[in-house]
């Protein structure tokens, strides 16, 4: 397997504010990166490194892709847009790691929105958005040009440091 790359809390931020000029064109709320609960974005941003007995609670790629849209969907570190950062901030993590989503934004969207209202147990609904990622994701041999998470992609890959893990 190859390094994982994870989010950062700049990525996070590059993410709000490309969705804020997005959202602005098409008049829907803006999410505002500086009210943002940001100790519940760093337990988002820390979750998929954790560890116990020095063994990853989420070892692979669908397990901390998971990480993203599950908790930012069940903790709303963000003071508005959670289920769409969710789901942008997933796609470029899968795309980071050479791995893109396969499904329509509103398959998307009403699974994230499903995730948000459901009351099951934490394993439960992990479980579940681990299979929904890993049903809907596809690894990427060549890129091609793909409508926003692509181009905010191409912006964090511009002003992103790489980091080797």
């Amino acid at each position: 397997m190859f390094n994982i790359t994870l989010l950062t809390l700049t990525d996070f931020e590059i993410i709000c504010s490309e969705l804020k000029d997005f959202f602005k064109k098409n008049k829907d709320p803006l999410p505002n990166f500086q009210e943002s609960y940001f100790d519940k974005l760093e337990s988002v941003i820390a979750t998929p490194r954790r560890t116990f007995n020095k063994k990853d609670l989420y070892p692979g790629l669908f397990e901390k892709a998971s990480c993203y849209l599950y908790f930012i969907n069940k903790l709303h570190p963000f003071s508005n847009a959670n289920k769409r950062i969710s789901i942008v901030a997933t796609g470029v993590f899968l795309m980071y790691n050479r791995h893109e989503f396969t499904s329509d934004e509103n398959l998307m969207y009403e699974f994230a929105k499903k995730i948000t209202l459901s009351q099951k147990d934490q394993k439960t609904e992990f479980n579940e958005v681990v299979a929904f990622i890993r049903k809907h994701t596809k690894k990427i041999t060549l890129f091609k040009k793909q409508p926003f998470i692509f181009e905010i992609l191409k912006f964090l890959q511009r002003v992103r440091v790489p980091k080797y893990r």
